[in-house]
């Protein structure tokens, strides 16, 4: 039986609950139309500002799990104007179910004091688990779902950067709203004594799709997630984003640095990583673009993509509060056969780092069909490193600026490191550059640099006719043999 140490107890189901299960609760509300959550909340509630919502505390003595002394720990959000939709929290074991009724004791309302009455089924904003990651006295956040579909997890020495979702839907497509789905239902499997693994299922709504999923939860160095979803499309979709990522790039070293901020680099990501069963391996930096932008990388049969967090040094952000440095990359391995498709890259222009203007998911070739179900599983992997030895180097940064002398064009240095590359007969290295229709080469050199045992790529790019966007790729090749990933490289006239 589910004990769960509630002040206020919810009705005990016997229920076995299992991905079948939840995806035949997905198919049901697909077959309906779509019904809005429920945003409505006491006055005092409702009323709140930014500072007032931050009173608001779960007490970690109420964590669910605690008393029983069990590996995971259970937090719960309360619902405020910034997250109003209704989410619905169960916790089941291998017989049992129940629904987590709303209580008033589980949170320090700080200085707001007592906000009226609130009702036992009002339900949460969402929810995070803790687990000692990084010591086995501590119990520290590993992963919180938080709003929409959002979710993010971390393994040790992290700190929460980029997030994931559930789903996209029409991301980034100029002149139309994006759709945002909810989890709106969320399923929690009680931990055993001596737990590895926790297992969270979920139901996703919106007005045009409803899906079901399933989180099996891996903590440590690296936090890994299974995840397996069946989708359940009302209405067509023209862009669908299967696994996305969303992070923020305000500057780095490939952009201006805004007047007056004394530090290097801010961004919780800095590339694209895209890796295909043919070999592939690309990527491609991150920017800050002046208007929506828009990248897709076509392939067949990813292995993975992710954003990435590849400069670890602390001395290239001087930020020890933020720590950019320490915040995780994601990587998404597809399980099973994708075939064709897309990584779509979208970047939006920001002014600063408190918001998300990154966002990357992988766009089937073949699009979802009203009525008929769409099956897709794949792991990631929250981490702080690089994937494994493929043999090839890397880019380890990017720079650009004015031509030498002037000109209508820009300045690019590419450094390549890793896999012995210093090594390599200089007689036989060379870089193979392609550039998109609207620009030209009008110099480049391929130059030792001592300071990473690699070579930089100096490129000078001059445009061709009418201004627009110009894709730039590079590797370095060892006769016809290519030695490195390939940078790409989104150029804005």
């Amino acid at each position: 039986m589910v004990a769960v140490a509630l002040p206020c107890r919810a009705a005990i189901e016997k229920l076995e609950v299992t991905f079948d299960y939840v995806r035949k609760q997905a198919a049901e509300r697909a077959a309906t139309a779509f019904k809005k959550p429920d945003r409505e909340l006491p006055k005092r509630l409702a009323e709140l500002n930014y500072d007032d919502n931050r009173e608001i505390r779960f007490r970690p003595d109420q964590a669910l799990w605690r008393k029983e002394d069990l590996p995971f720990q259970l937090h719960l959000f309360h619902r405020t104007n910034a997250a109003s939709e209704a989410v619905q929290i169960r916790e089941f074991s291998s017989t049992h179910v129940q629904t987590i009724p709303f209580i008033r004791d589980f949170y320090n309302y700080g200085r707001l004091g007592d906000l009226g009455w609130m009702r036992s089924s009002m339900g949460y904003a969402g929810f995070r688990i803790h687990y000692p990651v990084n010591r086995p006295d501590v119990y520290d956040e590993l992963i919180a779902f938080h709003g929409a579909s959002y979710f993010r997890a971390l393994g040790a020495n992290q700190i929460y950067g980029l997030s994931a979702r559930g789903l996209a839907v029409d991301s980034g497509v100029p002149g139309k709203p994006e759709e945002f789905p909810l989890f709106t239902d969320f399923w929690i499997g009680k931990p055993q004594q001596g737990a590895k693994t926790l297992t969270i299922f979920a139901l996703l709504d919106s007005p045009r799709v409803a899906g079901a999923y399933e989180f099996v939860v891996r903590p440590g160095r690296d936090t890994t997630i299974d995840v397996r979803a069946e989708l359940y499309f009302r209405e067509s979709v023209d862009l669908p984003g299967y696994a996305p990522l969303t992070s923020m790039f305000w500057y780095g070293k490939n952009t201006d640095r805004p007047p007056g901020d004394p530090r290097p680099e801010v961004h919780d990501s800095d590339g694209l990583f895209l890796q295909a069963a043919d070999g592939t391996h690309l990527w491609r930096p991150l920017l800050n673009p002046p208007t929506i932008l828009n990248t897709d990388l076509s392939v067949e049969k990813p292995v993975r993509f992710g954003l990435v967090q590849r400069d670890r040094a602390v001395m290239n952000y001087e930020d020890f509060e933020a720590r950019y440095h320490e915040r995780p990359s994601a990587f998404i391995e597809p399980v099973g056969d994708w075939g064709a498709g897309a990584v779509r890259l979208v970047e939006l222009p920001t002014q600063n780092e408190y918001g998300d203007n990154i966002v990357a998911y992988w766009v089937p070739k073949q699009k979802p069909v009203p009525g008929k179900p769409v099956s897709i599983a794949y792991k990631m992997t929250w981490t702080l490193d690089q994937p494994g030895d493929d043999g090839l180097a890397r880019v380890s940064s990017t720079r650009t600026g004015f031509l030498p002398g002037g000109g209508s064009g820009r300045l690019f240095w590419i450094d390549f490191a890793g896999a012995d590359l210093g090594k390599r007969d200089p007689a036989r290295l060379a870089a193979q550059i392609d550039i998109g229709p609207g620009a030209k080469i009008r110099h480049q050199t391929l130059i030792r640099h001592p300071g990473i045992d690699g070579w930089r790529v100096a490129l000078q790019i001059e445009t061709s006719g009418p201004a627009r966007p110009v894709e730039l790729r590079c590797r370095l090749r060892d006769g016809y043999e290519p030695v490195s990933e390939t940078w790409v490289y989104t150029w804005i006239p």
